[in-house]
């Protein structure tokens, strides 16, 4: 059946032919971990196991919130500043076809 995103309003699913990665809750910054709190519009008291089973698509950030894995084309890992936002791919996808 494969997870869903937990970003408010995102219906992508972890499928095998999902062409998103999913990326965990940043559980150990506490810093980092309020404004991914934030950007879900999820309290700051929520609780640490609930967070721990959170999961957010790729499809919430950007080319830049990635850095690339020497010797792995198609690894990327999340930059440890990376937030995400709203349909971020999404957006960049619509501006450069309407460009």
């Amino acid at each position: 059946m494969g997870r869903t995103c937990d970003y408010p309003g995102c219906s992508n699913k972890d499928l095998p032919e999902s062409p998103h990665g999913f990326h965990r809750f940043p559980v150990t910054d506490v810093a980092l971990r309020e404004l991914w709190l934030v950007a879900l519009g999820f309290k700051l008291d929520t609780k640490l196991a609930k967070m721990k089973k959170l999961r957010v698509c790729s499809a919430h950030f950007s080319e830049d919130d990635y850095v690339s894995c020497p010797g792995q084309r198609k690894k990327r890992d999340l930059k440890r500043s990376a937030v995400p936002a709203p349909q971020v791919n999404t957006i960049q996808l619509y501006q450069r076809v309407s460009s």
